[in-house]
Order: C-alpha cells, then sequence, then structure tokens
C-alpha cells in the first residue's frame, strides 16, 4: 500500500470563554500520534480578533505538540452547531506501512511532508498575506506565492495539488465592479498557467469567511499513486464556466473560470479515496434559483451521489456508499441550519458533519456541501 487512509474527526465546544473552549478542543487530541491538520471554525467579530485567536492556536501547538507538529487553520465562518468546531486529520496506518511524517519550517510557512516508498505527499495550511487588509489581488498574489515556494522546494508544482481549500473573507462582495472571487479566479489563474495538469485541476472549495482575508490549505501529491479527475456529466466543468456566470465589470483583462474539478480520485492496490470539491445545487452551469434551502441541499447531495457513482434510485446516501468519512456543509443563512440538520441527519445518518455560517460563492445558492468519502 502507497497512500494512507485520513481519519476525519469533529470536535465541538460551547458556553465556556473562547479561549477555554480552543484549550479543551486542543487538549482532546495533542497526546495522539499522525495528526496532520487542525482547522478551527470560529465565530470572530473583527480581523484583530480573528489575528489573536490563530496566535493562541499556533503558540498552543508550538508548546504541546511534539513535532511533527500538526498545521493549524482558522476559519472565520460562524459555527452553527457548537460555538467552536475542530475538525481533525490523522494518518491511519497499518504494520506494513512505512510512512514518514517530516516537519518542514520554512519563510513561506509550516508544512509536513509525507513519505513512503516512491511516494511523497506535501500537507500545507494557513498560507495567507501578512496584512488582512490589503485587497483581495494582492493577498490572494502573497497566498499563492508562498504554495509556490513550498511546492518548489519539494520539487513539484501546482499541478501536483489534488486538494485545495480556498477562504475568501467577503467572497460576494464587489470591490470597483469586481466580485472578490472572481479577483482571486484571476490570480489563481496566473500562478496556475506555469504548471502542466496531468491529472486534471485540485479538488477545490471557494468559500466564504466573515474575516481572515484569504487563506490557501492544500495536499499535493507525487508518486506511485493513480490520480483521476472526476466530472459530472450533469455539471459544466467549473474550469469551463462561460462569461455568463463569472462576475466582473472589468474591459481590461479577460475573466478567468474557477479552476478546480468536481472531485478527485486516489488509488492504489487497497484504498480508493474521493475529495469531492465544494458542491451546490448547480445543474449544467445554472444555479437550481428555487429559494428553498431543503430542495437546494437535496439536489446537492444528488450530484455528490452522481459524482462518485452511486446507484440510481437510491434515496440514502450512506445505505448504499458506507464510506463518506466526512461533510462540511455550508449555509448562507444562519436559521437554515435546524431544517437542514433534521433533513441530513435522515438522509446521512452516523456521518460526521460541520454546520458553518457561510457566503457561497453564488448569492442565489443557499448550501454548499464538501466532503471526503472512500470506496
Amino acid at each position: 500500500m502507497v497512500y494512507h487512509r485520513i481519519k476525519c474527526e469533529l470536535y465541538t465546544a460551547e458556553n465556556k470563554p473562547w479561549q477555554r473552549m480552543a484549550e479543551e478542543l486542543l487538549e482532546s487530541v495533542f497526546r495522539r500520534e499522525n495528526v496532520i491538520r487542525l482547522i478551527f471554525f470560529t465565530l470572530c467579530s473583527d480581523n484583530q480578533e480573528y489575528q489573536l485567536q490563530r496566535n493562541f492556536l499556533e503558540q498552543w501547538v508550538d508548546k504541546h505538540f511534539v513535532a511533527p507538529r500538526p498545521l493549524v487553520s482558522l476559519v472565520a465562518q460562524k459555527p452553527l452547531a457548537g460555538e467552536l468546531i475542530l475538525e481533525v486529520h490523522s494518518l491511519e496506518q497499518t504494520a506494513d506501512e512505512a510512512v514518514v511524517i517530516e516537519e518542514q519550517e520554512t519563510a513561506w510557512g509550516h508544512y509536513l511532508r509525507i513519505k513512503a516508498a516512491d511516494y511523497l505527499e506535501v500537507v500545507a495550511g494557513g498560507l495567507c498575506a501578512g496584512d488582512l487588509n490589503l485587497p483581495i489581488c494582492e493577498q490572494s498574489e502573497q497566498a499563492f506565492r508562498k504554495a509556490e515556494e513550498i511546492l518548489k522546494t519539494e520539487g513539484m508544482n501546482f499541478g501536483d495539488i489534488v486538494r485545495q481549500w480556498n477562504y475568501l473573507e467577503r467572497i460576494t462582495n464587489l470591490i470597483h465592479g469586481n466580485q472578490c472571487y472572481q479577483d482571486f479566479n484571476d490570480v489563481r489563474s496566473r500562478f496556475y498557467a506555469s504548471s502542466e495538469w496531468l491529472y486534471g485541476y485540485p479538488a477545490a472549495t471557494g468559500i466564504g469567511t466573515q474575516y481572515g482575508g484569504v487563506q490557501i490549505d492544500f495536499n499535493a501529491v507525487k508518486g506511485n499513486i493513480d490520480i483521476v479527475p472526476l466530472d459530472n456529466d450533469w455539471q459544466r466543468a467549473a474550469h469551463d464556466y462561460s462569461d455568463d456566470v463569472l462576475i466582473s465589470h472589468r474591459t481590461d483583462t479577460e475573466k478567468e473560470t474557477p479552476k478546480f474539478e468536481r472531485g478527485k480520485l486516489l488509488t492504489d492496490q487497497s484504498l480508493e479515496m474521493i475529495y469531492i470539491s465544494g458542491t451546490a445545487a448547480i445543474r449544467g452551469e445554472e444555479s437550481i434559483i428555487d429559494g428553498n434551502v431543503l430542495s437546494q441541499t437535496e439536489i446537492t447531495l444528488e450530484n455528490i451521489q452522481h459524482l462518485i457513482g452511486l446507484e440510481e434510485g437510491k434515496k440514502n446516501l450512506p445505505e448504499h456508499s458506507g464510506k463518506l468519512e466526512l461533510l462540511r456543509v455550508y449555509l448562507k443563512n444562519e436559521t437554515d441550519v435546524h431544517v437542514v440538520k433534521k433533513d441530513l441527519d435522515k438522509l446521512c445518518p452516523d456521518v460526521p458533519i460541520a454546520y458553518l455560517y457561510a457566503d457561497v460563492c453564488r448569492e442565489e445558492l443557499l448550501v454548499e456541501i464538501e466532503g471526503i468519502a472512500y470506496l
């Protein structure tokens, strides 16, 4: 076996001061082996509070975790079930695996190198600009430059990224007639242009946050493993969208499309893993505009079912896949959480789900879902 299973777990805390909640969540995992990524979802009032929270988490991890320390990402999305959510990614290894995790500290950021015979994975996170008040274009350029330097250090390029998370403060805001998400896409395309894409673009999520500027997390893979981009014939590939769904009033430059695949399959002799990109109620390239969050949620789940090759005619997702490891559900309206959670408790029992308040990249979309599955 070359690849490894990523175990995903969710922890929540509430009804205590923020720092105490964070400590309790960290204390629940810091003695575990092979923890590679900690993603906190938090409510904060501004970027100053966001930076204070981030500094606290990073300092706690530096003090208490032994090397290799996990990556820490703080996402300013208000949790809708609990007051603070921690998503933990760790490696599950069998006795016959010779997998080594090495910690790297560079000027561009802290990242992890996961090595096995004829296999290398780079895990990076929390890549952002030094100043969270810069324009989106400048923040995006700084974050992508850090990602580029990390990849170069490991003999990789952007074409080796299999999963990327893009968190954007106020993603749908218009600044001088240009949507923040479009500004980000323009920068992403410039950086991606220098790489070969032998296995398609990454599986990716581009999602809004209340604060935190622009932040990028990614996993990049190289070696003896099959990597397959997953298309969904119900949805036009995002990187092939027409100008009709891209929001920009600029005339001095071409509008760049979002460069990602609907999913990414990683497979070897004994494991098939799917990264499911951020998915919404889109057919073709058009949003399903009905104003009904339950309808959009179920259409989104149907898109995910179709993407990962589930049997038609069955309505209960876990019943016939049995392999969903984790879902994140992003909701545009906080009050929708109760009806959506009730629905997903029936459709996806026993699947860990984080419910988060976040702007989806199109104003008319009320929900977006992403996840990890094993086949």
